[in-house]
């Protein structure tokens, strides 16, 4: 199984919570008003938030591991032209891995502004 595969079967699992929240988001930020809230005064849009910053606090540590990682595998290469494709490729899902996941904030804020001046 080359690395490749390897990402794809983390990062794939990985976009599923992704992708759910910031359709929560969404959602929360259309519905927030229609309902009581039992959690108080903290509103689901607020409280998806504060899940997907859990997130990002914990995805941050794993994007600097497999960036270390990745670095390894181009210096384990030694020319190897297949392993030299193989750490690029990592490195190319590292950083698509990244960007999902370091962007999902601001996709999640950029939701709520639209929805915010929808409303308004």
């Amino acid at each position: 199984m080359t690395y490749l595969h390897k990402i794809q079967k983390f990062v794939r699992p990985a976009l599923a919570p992704i992708s759910a929240t910031l359709t929560l988001l969404a959602v929360a930020g259309v519905t927030h008003a229609q309902f009581t809230n039992p959690l108080g005064n903290i509103t689901l849009y607020d409280f998806l938030l504060k899940i997907l910053n859990s997130l990002i606090y914990i995805l941050f540590p794993v994007i600097i591991i497999m960036m270390v990682y990745t670095g390894f595998l181009f210096v384990a290469a030694q020319g190897n032209e297949t392993k030299l494709q193989e750490a690029k490729r990592a490195l190319v899902w590292t950083v698509i891995g990244a960007l999902i996941v370091l962007g999902s904030k601001a996709l999640a804020l950029a939701i709520k502004a639209t929805i915010n001046s929808i409303q308004n």
